[in-house]
Parts: C-alpha cells; sequence; structure tokens
C-alpha cells in the first residue's frame, strides 16, 4: 500500500513562504503517512532558485516528483521545459502519468485565434514564456505524445496535469470567460475516455472542488493557490471583522490591509495546517 499525495498551485514566492511554513508542510504530510508526494505545477516563478530547493528539502523524508505549471516555465527555453515534461511511475499494478498539458483556445471558439493571441498578449502571465510555438499546434504535439504513452501501458491509471482537462471547470464570471481559452483543452478529456484513465489530478484553476466524475474519469482540483483567496484568509475577516475595508470584493486589497499584521501573522501559524490538509490529494493504492 502507498500513499502518494498531490497538491497544486503553492506560489511558494507570491505566498512568500518560510521555512516554518514548508514545516508545517512536512509535519502534516508526515501526520498523514504520506509516501510519494507529487506536485502538479506552480511552485513558483522561479523554478531554479526556490522550487528546486523546496523539492530537495522535502526529498529528505518523502519520495517527490512534479510536473510543471506555466508560472514554473518562466525563464525556462522550450528543450527546459520538455526535459521536464512527461514521466511514467508504477506503483503496484497502477500507472502514474504526469505532464504540464497545456490550451488550444477551444473552451472559448466564438472568437478566433487572433483574438486570442492579442488578449494573451495584453493581459495573460503566458505572453512571459518562451514557447515558440502556437498554443494550438502545441497542444496537438502533447496530445500525440499523450496518446503514445497511454496506448503503451497496462493497468490502472492516475494522471497528474497542470491545465484544465474540461469545460466543467471553466471560469462563469462574464469578465473571466474569455480567459477560458487559455485554461487548457477538452481534448485531453476525450483521450482520458478513450482509454480508460481512472483519475486525474489538476489545478491552474485556483479554486477547490470535490472529487467530481465525469463520463468515468474522476476528476480531483484542490489547488492551494494565493494566500489572499485562502480559506483562513477568509475566516480572519469573519473573526475579525474590525479589519475589513470598504472594497471587501477586492481580494488583493483587503489581504494587503492586514498581511502586516502580527494578529494575521499568528492567525495564519495557527491554521496554516488545515489550509494545506485541504488542498492536498491522497489515493491510497
Amino acid at each position: 500500500m502507498t500513499n502518494l499525495a498531490f497538491m497544486s498551485d503553492l506560489h511558494l514566492d507570491s505566498n512568500q513562504f518560510t521555512d516554518e511554513d514548508i514545516t508545517i508542510l512536512i509535519d502534516l504530510l508526515k501526520k498523514k503517512k504520506v509516501d510519494h508526494i507529487h506536485f502538479a505545477g506552480d511552485l513558483s516563478n522561479d523554478f531554479e532558485h526556490i522550487s528546486l530547493p523546496f523539492l530537495q528539502k522535502l526529498k529528505k523524508s518523502f519520495s517527490v516528483s512534479y510536473n510543471l505549471g506555466n508560472h514554473d516555465m518562466l525563464g525556462m527555453t522550450e528543450d527546459d521545459i520538455q526535459q521536464h515534461n512527461f514521466n511514467v511511475q508504477s506503483f503496484g499494478q497502477t500507472q502514474f502519468i504526469s505532464l504540464a498539458g497545456w490550451y488550444d483556445y477551444g473552451f472559448v471558439p466564438e472568437k478566433t485565434p487572433e483574438e486570442h493571441k492579442r488578449t494573451k498578449q495584453f493581459f495573460w502571465f503566458d505572453r512571459r514564456l518562451n514557447r515558440n510555438t502556437d498554443d494550438p499546434i502545441l497542444t496537438q504535439q502533447t496530445l500525440e505524445q499523450l496518446e503514445r504513452i497511454l496506448t503503451s501501458l497496462n493497468g490502472p491509471i492516475i494522471l497528474a496535469m497542470h491545465f484544465v482537462p474540461h469545460k466543467d471547470f471553466l471560469y462563469n464570471h462574464p469578465y473571466f470567460q474569455r480567459f477560458n481559452a487559455f485554461l487548457g483543452s477538452q481534448a485531453f478529456h476525450n483521450l482520458f475516455v478513450k482509454y480508460g484513465v481512472k483519475d486525474v489530478v489538476f489545478g491552474h484553476l485556483h479554486h477547490r472542488h470535490s472529487a467530481r466524475m465525469i463520463d468515468g474519469v474522476c476528476y480531483h482540483t484542490r489547488p492551494l493557490g494565493y494566500i489572499r483567496k485562502w480559506q483562513l484568509t477568509q475566516q480572519f475577516f469573519e473573526d475579525y471583522p474590525q479589519y475589513k475595508i470598504s472594497q471587501m470584493y477586492r481580494l488583493h486589497k483587503r489581504y494587503n490591509a492586514v498581511k502586516d499584521l502580527s494578529l494575521f501573522q499568528s492567525y495564519k501559524k495557527k491554521h496554516l495546517q488545515k489550509e494545506l490538509e485541504d488542498a492536498l490529494i491522497i489515493f491510497d493504492i
């Protein structure tokens, strides 16, 4: 029996993870008797100087693996990205595949590729990445490589990726719907159904959902995301309403208003393990 655990979207730099925070995470994983921990993308914006030392620290206590997210790709060449892409491991009879994934604009079909490129260039983080192939072509190449792997495997399959593989998890808010184009591709789900993939873990959206079965594929997404959206941050304002600001819907502003308070720092320390636990997915295999 192996306790295979997953987390995504830790954003160690943006969330200003301290050594003490990492110790809290390690203690949680030990408490849960985790044997192997996999990170499904977006550890940080600096893979070499922040993500790798973090991974090395965890490797002292656990077996560790990861796949890249778009933030991890910052500063990498395409060759660098591909060296970190696609990994297959076996846990008993279960085959575990990990990859980054990508997007093909198919979640917003009413706009042209040129419109999507303009939106990406003006608004989206990925404009900063050094990917030299058009997004739909890159996604198709990724799908072809994934299918070659899937055809070669026998036994139950668990798959981890960063990007979104099904339309049921997209943004509903009218302002954000245009960004669905850069979240993933339904073509991944179609492959999962075709090859009987049992469980899929992904992140990227920063919204946590209960496990959801779609066409025989069980999807798991519980990204940690940015601290301004954490449950403990929301609960802090409920417990200490005197710190509420007039624009509470501005998550960045309300977090900035309290982040340096000793009271908030103490509150975070007290509740961080619970926040991390809520973002943890574990399979017993």
